[in-house]
């Protein structure tokens, strides 16, 4: 009976020390990215390859004017405004100042109200 628990006890030994011997042989090291060459180690370097990041244009798409003050003012509001009367009358548009993206996307009353002068100067004038 003890001779038969010792070559099992043997056994499982034997294969405990073995699967760690080959995990270890197998298991990469840092010093796999070295090499002798004449009697230096040369080091070779890793490549890291990372995501590309995006950032998409804008196009001019809803842009919004600043002062140097930070704030939107009521003249750039007005000449704005001023703009799309015209180009409104110019093709026969209807007045209708509330459908344009500068007029919805406003930020400052002062520029609503200098944009809503400026489109019917614009309107007016060049209707």
């Amino acid at each position: 009976m003890r001779s038969n628990r010792t070559i099992r006890l043997l056994t499982r030994m034997f294969l405990v020390v073995s699967l760690l011997f080959g995990a270890v042989t197998f298991a990469g090291t840092t010093a796999e990215a070295q090499h002798w060459r004449r009697g230096r180690v040369v080091v070779q370097p890793r490549v890291f390859v990372y995501p590309r990041t995006y950032y998409p244009r804008s196009y001019g798409y809803n842009r919004v004017y600043f002062a140097p003050s930070g704030r939107v003012t009521e003249g750039q509001g007005y000449n704005d405004g001023l703009n799309d009367g015209r180009h409104d009358a110019k093709h026969d548009k209807g007045y209708n100042p509330y459908s344009h993206n500068d007029y919805k996307y406003a930020q400052t009353s002062a520029y609503l109200d200098g944009y809503r002068r400026g489109y019917e100067d614009g309107y007016q004038r060049e209707g």
